[in-house]
């Protein structure tokens, strides 16, 4: 019975969104949704597999945070271990985690001690994003290491003509539900009710004024969600509460030879560890924390316009304190980052332009655990030089790009790529490239000490990949389309896995090729603003004596993914559809075990209740699918969170 009140809700809910839209159908307002974003050809990049999601879009789009968000781009695929604020990864076209470079406002937030970047802590509010771009492929020649699945870059927005303050409030709910505490004769049922109407609270404060914007956010969540363990019994999650703050600040000038910005970010969180349904950890609690200053100058009227100059220097820090038991020791992780990035460019006599730069970054991790052998802090030193021309030949232009890196701990290396655009018609573009990428191994990787049966390996070599891709895309202001075919090839991939003394420990295992299709579009129907995707990803594991005869998928990598949404907007009520799939999913390299495929509904409907106040209803997962995207974490079921918001405009 538990599972058919998600469903009638869900039905229920496009019934009264149907018949709630002929009232105001005085005015309809289409929303701006841009899947695949085609900008003028000077500033494509050499990627062929490019989306582009702008902040109409994303207000557009049933969602509530920056995972949900991502799982609806093609080709990526989104990793949560369950509860709202644990640990979220990130895959483009089959990556790990460690290869998807992630940036904020042109600076990398990857953790210099794992290689990856955990999106729960990127806590942004999804108001304060100007526009996300997602670039597939091998990228290493534009933005040196990591860049082997891709690049994942977040504009927030800056500036603003009249000065506001936003207030929102939000309660996160689930369904009353009965779950059972305990096991064998001493087992006993408790009702679910109370708690779970109010499982979890976030206060979102933001304000601007001029070149001048700061937000802050508080989230409490108790993420105490039933599902049903191996058994078919129904529990409650435990040891998953959160408490967290974060908050940023923008400033930016307009200079009488350029543009001067900067940016400061900063979260906190103090949240329980739950870990997996086969290896518990209830009394495992974590604090973690980062932020982050970055300044950015630009201009472009040097030499009477033909030179124009981005800057961009920064600075990032962060740390974990975890505790396994309230017995047990706790683990200190703090992690440095210091870098800047330059680069110029030419608008040469002929038809085209000369791009340049350099970039330099220094990590640090100072822990209680990871050493390196002579018992210092890990440290790095990493620079690079790269060149960028773009030459057109009428209706084609060629971009080649040449990076050279160094780093302070392995052999010095050269990225390249080619990418090929070619404009079919006024509104539609071919583009293709190959290109390389390489990624360092990880702090983690390198020196985790020889305990509790997990060991480093300082004789890791850095990964590498080639890819080729092309696609045809068309954007008329209206309907938009691209279909590309793509092709990547990883070699030396870092895997962690038992050792023949059964010591988990990482190793450059083999090969790995991921060929595969992407289809994107948006169009306008009556008026519904309908958009999708498609991914297929046929995934090969080349190691050990594995080859492509014997067929086996990388684990946790869907063959088939595909997304769908519907919005509509008229004078006083917006409405959003969202529906993410997912085909099952190996957990091992052998393809017997496998994690079932699964089909998301969410649903936003939003009302004008005045000139200075919102009300929206979110409701997450309206079939109660009961599954797990990562093994022994199970997800939330059906959820129903409610934001009241107020808008305080002045004058402009």
């Amino acid at each position: 019975m538990d599972s058919v009140r998600p469903l009638g809700a869900f039905a229920a809910l496009c019934l009264v969104s149907l018949v709630y839209f002929p009232v105001f159908s005085q005015t309809v307002e289409l929303p701006s949704v841009v899947v695949e974003g085609l900008l003028p050809m000077s500033d494509l990049a050499p990627s062929a597999g490019t989306t582009s999601i702008d902040h109409a879009a994303i207000e557009a789009m049933a969602v509530r945070d920056l995972p949900t968000l991502l799982s609806s781009v093609a080709g990526v695929i989104i990793s949560p271990t369950g509860a709202q604020g644990a640990q979220t990864t990130i895959s483009l076209r089959g990556s790990t985690s460690n290869q998807v470079l992630v940036l904020v406002d042109g600076v990398r937030i990857t953790d210099p001690a794992t290689g990856q970047t955990d999106l729960s802590r990127i806590d942004i509010p999804l108001d304060q994003i100007e526009r996300i771009e997602v670039q597939r492929g091998a990228l290493s020649a534009q933005y040196g290491a990591d860049a082997v699945g891709g690049v994942i870059h977040i504009h927030t927005k800056k500036k603003t003509a009249t000065p506001s303050v936003d207030i929102s409030v939000l309660n996160r709910a689930f369904l009353p539900s009965s779950v059972t505490v305990g096991s064998g004769f001493s087992a006993t049922t408790v009702p679910f009710v109370a708690s779970a109407l109010v499982d979890g609270q976030t206060l979102d404060i933001s304000a601007r004024k001029n070149n001048l914007a700061a937000w802050a956010k508080a989230e409490r969540a108790a993420n105490g969600y039933p599902y049903y363990d191996s058994n078919g019994i129904r529990r409650s999650r435990t040891n998953a509460d959160l408490l967290s703050a974060s908050g940023g600040l923008q400033a930016s000038s307009s200079l009488p030879i350029g543009e001067l910005s900067a940016s400061a970010r900063m979260n906190y969180r103090s949240m329980g560890v739950p870990g997996t349904l086969t290896v518990p950890t209830p009394s495992a609690h974590q604090n973690d924390w980062n932020g982050s200053v970055s300044v950015h100058f630009s201009t472009d009227s040097l030499f009477a316009g033909a030179l124009a100059m981005d800057l961009s220097p920064y600075a990032q820090f962060g740390g974990i304190q975890y505790r396994e038991s309230e017995s047990s020791g706790t683990d200190q992780h703090y992690s440095y980052r210091a870098g800047a990035d330059a680069s110029l460019s030419w608008l040469p006599p002929w038809n085209g332009e000369l791009k340049g730069g350099a970039s330099f970054r220094y990590d640090r991790l100072d822990s209680s655990v990871v050493k390196t052998s002579s018992g210092s802090s890990p440290q790095r030193f990493s620079e690079g030089l790269f060149l960028e021309p773009r030459v057109r030949f009428g209706k084609w232009a060629l971009v080649p790009a040449l990076r050279y890196d160094a780093t302070s701990d392995f052999p010095s290396g050269i990225s390249a790529s080619l990418g090929v655009l070619y404009d079919v018609a006024k509104d539609t573009v071919f583009r293709s490239s190959i290109s390389s990428a390489y990624r360092a191994p990880s702090f983690d990787d390198l020196y985790w000490p020889a305990s509790g049966g997990v060991e480093g390996n300082p004789n890791l070599k850095p990964e590498s990949a080639y890819s080729a891709d092309v696609s045809v895309a068309r954007n008329d202001g209206q309907r938009s389309w691209s279909l590309g075919a793509f092709a990547r090839y990883v070699q030396d991939v870092i895997l962690w896995q038992p050792d023949s003394s059964g010591i988990w420990t990482p190793s450059n295992y083999g090969n790995a090729l991921y060929p595969g299709i992407e289809l994107e579009g948006s169009t306008p129907v009556g008026d519904w603003q309908l958009c999708g995707n498609y991914t297929f990803l046929y995934s090969f594991v080349l190691s050990g004596n594995l080859t492509l005869a014997d067929d086996k998928r990388v684990p946790y990598v869907p063959v088939h993914a595909a997304s769908l949404s519907a919005s509509r907007s008229v004078k006083n009520f917006k409405s959003a559809f969202m529906f993410t799939y997912k085909s099952l999913r190996y957990t091992t390299t052998s393809n017997v075990a496998y994690l079932p495929s699964n089909l998301i509904a969410n649903v936003r409907l939003q009302w004008k209740l005045g000139p200075r106040t919102d009300l929206e209803l979110l409701f997450q997962n309206c079939f109660d699918e009961q599954y797990e995207v990562v093994l022994g974490y199970p997800m939330p079921g059906f959820s129903v969170s409610a934001k009241c918001t107020v808008h305080l405009q002045g004058k402009e």
